[in-house]
């Protein structure tokens, strides 16, 4: 078996493809872990620019989600913001901003109207902040924004005739507040971290053995089990590395 592996590691060609393979699949990887979008409802919408207008579209657990935020031309600083969701829930939003364009205020004037006109909100918004800002300068608490988890036995989709759109989320819309790319580094970077991990265990056995007891044995030397669990891991790693960043990008 191990004459075996050694020849098709001197392959030149298999060497070849083998690399070929990996740098398109990096490519593709990369490209996803790079695109812009959103995460609604846990739900990742990519981001869509069509004659003008932002739409975000993505398929949950649930059914399809396509957000659009179509900036007004006749109102400065006005955008609405249209939700369509599983199950047919179709929600209308009109946001607009005062002195929006004041890069150094820290808070926004908002006003957010529905389909039909009527203000809904009216307040203050902050980007970074998770809510919202009423008129008396009390935070804005919206029901739903507290999520009951469902249970697994016997999953409910969310989206029925009591699904309530969260203002702020309408705002951070309006304002492309929320945008950010599809991979998450808090799975990517440990996953890199496991990689380099175990190439320097691979090129350098002894290294981390060596180090580790450096200041207790002299000249020490591994044990057979010691090699034994070194050369398992050497796939483990490699196999948590890559649910890692696929998970970095699901």
């Amino acid at each position: 078996m191990e004459r075996v592996k050694q020849n098709i590691l001197k392959n030149k060609f298999f060497k070849a493809s083998l690399w070929t393979f990996l740098v398109i699949i990096l490519i593709f990887y990369f490209k996803a872990f790079f695109t812009t979008g959103v995460y609604y409802d846990d739900t990742f919408l990519k981001k869509e620019v069509v004659n003008n207008e932002n739409h975000y579209v993505g398929k949950s657990k649930y059914g399809f989600i396509d957000i659009t935020v179509k900036k007004q031309n006749n109102i400065q600083d006005s955008a609405d913001v249209i939700y369509r969701l599983p199950n047919n829930i179709n929600k209308k939003y009109i946001v607009s901003f005062k002195d929006a364009g004041d890069m150094e205020q820290e808070f926004k004037n908002i006003k957010i109207k529905d389909e039909n006109g009527n203000i809904i909100f009216e307040g203050r918004y902050k980007k970074d902040d998770d809510f919202l800002i009423d008129k008396n300068g009390s935070y804005f608490i919206e029901e739903g924004m507290i999520k009951v988890e469902m249970s697994a036995e016997s999953p409910q989709s969310p989206y029925n005739d009591d699904y309530k759109v969260i203002l702020k989320n309408v705002a951070d819309f309006a304002s492309s507040a929320n945008e950010t790319n599809r991979g998450r580094c808090k799975y990517f970077i440990p996953a890199i971290v496991l990689f380099i991990l175990t190439f320097i265990d691979i090129k350098f056995p002894l290294f981390f053995f060596t180090l580790n007891h450096l200041f207790d044995v002299k000249d020490p030397e591994p044990s057979d089990y010691y090699i034994t669990m070194q050369r398992i891991f050497w796939y483990v790693y490699p196999i948590i590395g890559v649910i890692l960043m696929i998970m970095a990008i699901s």
